[in-house]
């Protein structure tokens, strides 16, 4: 088409946008001005292609066509844009001077409201690819030349959170996006940010990326030492890789780098106790204990130990023949010896924290095995009531 038609499909589209109203034919003459060499690089004509796009949007909202509707927001927050760095070029005299420019900020701080609200309703309506599509338009426009210096919603970083959530939810976009946005995230000052760390493993190992899974967990435990989670996905993640050493070796780096970290001695004893080093356990329970003498899980920890260590006795006592009674009753004995020693540091516990369901259940247990029926009665009276 001729300059002078691009020129009559910008004022046919800025008549249709009157009332009344004929936004079919606005499109249709906008559209092919926003590529002609001629009108492409006007301010204007993506002024009027925000309007066009904002202004079909409003008239079909809260209706059932999604898909319009988020091609014609994505559209008008992009013209608007477009039309800010536009309106920003220096004329003929080299001089910058903006037509559109209060315009240009109203619009996109309206639409800012209309991206949340549809992109909740994808939400809702689980279009997972919808909803984050209208939630990252959103933020963009704090992000953009056309609103700098204007300071971020407050909700702007919840609705980021959110975004991620919808990701996640889709098949698609987990496996990359989603990671993309988490890595960000997980610096961002927001109460939930301490989440990707998880979420971020979690996504690595689904995409068979352990070496990032796991420094993943150690970059946010070197974050939060006392994020309980990870250090226990990381321990966990060892153990089931029967790479037991790799999470002492790494704890024991930990504990160099920081050794009154009470945390980082009850994990290693917890790690060492799942491997069976029952001894090296005890100790790393006590290394917690002389930092915190009344830490609950270490007490607890050295119970489970010779609790477990008793019961690995009992089982072998059991592969004894029947005519070897002397031999049997022996190893019952030394059974035993540990369970009695299990009773103090399990007492120690409960007196810290008596309502922990996990350390009443061992206790029980430990007075079971030492004929103590009465004291085993009455801890699981304890328990009933906590349930």
């Amino acid at each position: 088409m001729s300059v002078f038609a691009q020129k009559a499909n910008l004022k046919a589209t800025d008549n249709a946008l009157y009332e009344p109203m004929d936004l079919a034919e606005a499109r249709k003459n906008i559209e092919p001005a926003m590529t002609h060499p001629e009108t492409a690089n006007q301010a204007k004509t993506f002024n009027l292609a925000g309007k066009t796009y904002m202004l079909s949007y409003k008239e079909i909202a809260g209706g059932s066509n999604k898909a319009d509707i988020k091609n014609y927001l994505i559209k008008a927050t992009d013209a608007y844009f477009k039309a800010w760095d536009l309106d920003q070029q220096p004329n003929e005299k080299g001089k910058v001077k903006p037509a559109y420019a209060k315009e240009i900020k109203s619009k996109l701080t309206q639409l800012q409201e209309y991206l949340i609200g549809e992109g909740n309703n994808c939400y809702t309506s689980q279009d997972y690819k919808g909803a984050v599509a209208l939630w990252t338009k959103y933020m963009e426009i704090p992000n953009s030349p056309a609103m700098a210096g204007t300071p971020k919603d407050s909700i702007y970083n919840d609705i980021y959170f959110f975004a991620i959530n919808a990701a996640l939810l889709d098949e698609d976009l987990k496996k990359k996006e989603a990671i993309t946005m988490m890595e960000d995230f997980k610096n961002v000052d927001h109460k939930e940010a301490s989440k990707m760390y998880d979420w971020l493993y979690q996504s690595y190992i689904a995409n068979g990326d352990t070496v990032k899974a796991v420094n993943t967990l150690k970059e946010g435990i070197a974050k939060d030492p006392n994020n309980k989670f990870l250090f226990g996905s990381l321990i966990n993640y060892y153990i089931s890789t029967k790479k037991v050493d790799e999470a002492v070796k790494y704890l024991d780096e930990a504990i160099a780098k920081n050794p009154k970290e009470v945390q980082y001695h009850v994990v290693k004893g917890n790690s060492l106790m799942q491997a069976k080093e029952y001894d090296k356990a005890i100790s790393a329970f006590n290394s917690a204990l002389t930092v915190d003498a009344n830490n609950f899980e270490a007490y607890s920890g050295i119970g489970a130990v010779y609790m477990m260590k008793g019961q690995d006795l009992y089982n072998e006592a059991g592969k004894i023949p029947v005519k070897q009674k002397a031999k049997y009753d022996a190893a019952v004995k030394t059974a035993k010896a540990e369970f009695q020693k299990a009773v103090e540091p399990l007492e120690k516990a409960r007196a810290i924290d008596a309502k922990n369901i996990s350390n009443l259940q061992m206790l029980r247990s430990v007075y079971m095995q030492l004929n103590q029926g009465a004291k085993a009665d009455a801890i699981q009276k304890e328990i009933s009531n906590l349930k």
